[in-house]
């Protein structure tokens, strides 16, 4: 493993680790910075940083658009089930089965276009 993607690894584990302490205390705020494009930011910087292809990264950051609809299938159903008092695990999971028939389906279509 190169030295690189060692410091990629540490900087992105430290920022996690940062937005979950936050959240413990406060939860707003914890997830209002989750949802911030911090994952996104990380890996267009990086993607420059190795790559300087900014096609590669206007086509990642479109992707990432599409995404973030997806995601919806994890979120919604795993908000409701757990306000409903289901077992935290098997809320994540059924969630985590509907995100991935989504992504399924998404990538069908997705196929079928290009």
């Amino acid at each position: 493993m190169g030295a690189f993607f060692i410091i990629k690894i540490l900087i992105s584990a430290v920022i996690i680790a940062v937005v979950t302490e936050i959240a413990k205390k406060y939860t707003s705020i914890g997830g209002l910075i989750a949802a911030m494009p911090i994952t996104t930011l990380l890996s267009i910087f990086w993607l420059y940083f190795e790559k300087k292809d900014t096609l590669l990264i206007a086509n990642f950051l479109y992707s990432v658009i599409q995404g973030v609809f997806i995601t919806f299938l994890f979120f919604i159903p795993c908000i409701i089930l757990l306000k409903k008092g289901y077992n935290f695990y098997l809320s994540v999971f059924i969630s985590l089965m509907l995100l991935s028939v989504g992504v399924y389906i998404y990538q069908k279509l997705a196929m079928n276009n290009f």
